[in-house]
């Protein structure tokens, strides 16, 4: 589902996801209170986000279109690009699954919808890392104190930029069964229960591969 209040982006959006075979636009909107009982109906697996006011906005739309008013089922992505890892990790630790700059190119954004859609998390272009402004938002011992392998810090770090177990593994040289290997014992280690935590414990920690 597309909610975007810039026509602009919401045609040209729509024009590239329909092209790509694995994905179908169920509908757009300009308004994003005028989706929240559409996306209840239709039951979107993703929805994406954008409105004028910025990544806040976004956000706040974002969770009130996957409340249980809406479609919990859903995964949210913000039509925003999110400038720092402070940025990331708020955005993250709302429930959205990531942010996109529709100005990024086509692959990217088919590929983006299709990551999230698949359980991972998206963010276009990288964000900068600023370790200096972080505040943790979650609990783990630090890189140092896990004692992560270089396997498993690379293995977060690609994680962290919202890639699948699949394209972990393409880019790593490696069987997928090795990526989810070392992703399991890399989040035993630093305490994070699922993918989306352990990508936020990433970004958090500077690893971002």
């Amino acid at each position: 589902m597309l909610v975007a209040e810039q026509s602009v982006t919401r045609a040209g959006l729509r024009s590239i996801l329909t092209a790509a075979p694995e994905l179908r636009v169920v509908s757009s909107f300009g308004n994003p209170k005028k989706a929240i009982e559409a996306s209840r109906e239709e039951q979107p697996e993703v929805i994406l986000v954008g409105t004028r006011e910025g990544l806040t906005a976004d956000a706040a739309a974002a969770q009130r279109l996957v409340s249980v008013n809406g479609a919990p089922g859903a995964k949210a992505i913000l039509l925003h690009p999110a400038e720092t890892s402070v940025e990331v990790s708020q955005v993250l630790t709302g429930g959205v699954h990531g942010c996109i700059d529709p100005a990024v190119d086509e692959e990217q954004i088919i590929r983006a919808v299709t990551t999230v859609a698949m359980g991972g998390a998206v963010f276009l272009p990288a964000p900068k890392v600023q370790p200096v402004e972080l505040t943790l938002a979650i609990d783990g011992p630090s890189p140092a104190e896990a004692s992560l392998t270089e396997r498993e810090r690379a293995v977060l770090g690609k994680l962290a930029r919202g890639l699948s177990n699949a394209e972990i593994a393409t880019e790593l040289f490696l069987a997928e069964a090795t990526v989810k290997k070392h992703l399991t014992q890399a989040m035993r280690k630093i305490g994070q229960p699922d993918r989306l935590r352990a990508g936020l414990y990433a970004y958090q920690h500077g690893i971002f591969e």
